[in-house]
């Protein structure tokens, strides 16, 4: 094995086992309340299982070799762009506006269209070429500037899209908890398209293996990305549930301990259930003497 293909391997096997294990805690957390978002999340995770598979596969004979690089190219695309419909579902989720999330869903199919045509792309570059790079050790095709441009801008945009819908959001939405997903949403929104420029970078300047691993970094960080909103919403909740929890006992504590104090103070004998620790007392009205005369002559007779 070149020393090559073991640093993809090992790359691709610690990304993408980190990427699965927030991928199931983010699904196992939602169990009871699934949406369109955790089956984007889902099904980014199974093309990254697919192509974490196609990384371990043997590089020869040839056609297996050739087969298994647009395997690995084809679940790049996949992962990225399922990551990103994924968030972009879960500003739909909490947006209160009906004519904005219609708008939403217009650019959700309009990200659909870009992750196939960029999968489309790596066959009318790759094919066309000389044979020369399906016949090496480890076939890569040396991918163009017309690639790394058409990757860079859709990335940007994409990522625009996703930066400036929950800015929006923040004018409308009033509710804490959401809030904080948004700033969640809009901070991590920001790590993926700084990864998108640097692999950009890497196609135009430096071609080969090295492209390979930081195509494994960042769909491993666009799907991990998608799952930080739900985990750390769920994290925050946790804690304020936990901080409820102990006021509560301190303030039974503190009842506890004033009564007991209260208990200690009274005098030797008495309890607080003494009717001379109490307020005045009601006594019964007395009887009129008629009355009680009237009753003992009916009495006799």
């Amino acid at each position: 094995m070149s020393s090559e293909l073991k640093a993809i391997r090992i790359a691709s096997a610690v990304c993408y086992s980190v990427a699965i294990a927030s991928t199931l805690l983010r699904l196992y957390l939602r169990r009871r309340k699934l949406w369109a978002d955790d089956g984007w999340a889902f099904f980014s995770m199974i093309t990254l299982i697919i192509g974490m598979v196609a990384v371990q596969l043997a590089t020869h004979p040839k056609h297996v070799g050739v087969a298994r690089y647009y395997l690995m190219s084809t679940t790049f695309y996949c992962v990225i762009w399922s990551a990103r419909l994924s968030i972009l579902m879960s500003v739909i989720r909490i947006d209160p506006l009906t004519e904005q999330r219609r708008f939403l869903k217009v650019i959700a199919c309009l990200f659909v269209i870009v992750w196939v045509t960029l999968m489309a792309q790596l066959f009318w570059v790759c094919e066309p070429m000389s044979s020369k790079w399906k016949n090496e050790p480890t076939p890569q095709c040396k991918l163009d500037s017309q690639v790394a441009i058409f990757q860079l801008v859709s990335d940007i945009l994409a990522d625009l899209v996703l930066l400036i819908s929950p800015l929006r959001l923040f004018y409308t939405i009033l509710d804490k908890r959401l809030r904080r997903r948004l700033s969640i949403i809009f901070s991590t929104c920001i790590i993926t398209t700084i990864v998108s420029l640097v692999h950009g970078v890497y196609i135009i300047t430096t071609p080969g293996y090295r492209v390979l691993i930081v195509a494994y970094v960042e769909d491993s960080i666009s799907l991990i990305v998608c799952n930080i909103p739900i985990l750390t919403s769920f994290l925050l909740h946790r804690k304020e549930v936990s901080a409820i929890d102990t006021a509560s006992q301190s303030h039974e504590t503190s009842a506890h301990e004033h009564g007991r104090i209260m208990s200690s103070a009274l005098p030797f004998g008495h309890s607080t259930n003494d009717t001379s620790s109490r307020g005045p007392q009601i006594l019964p009205a007395p009887v009129p003497q008629s009355q009680t005369w009237r009753d003992c002559t009916t009495i006799n007779h």
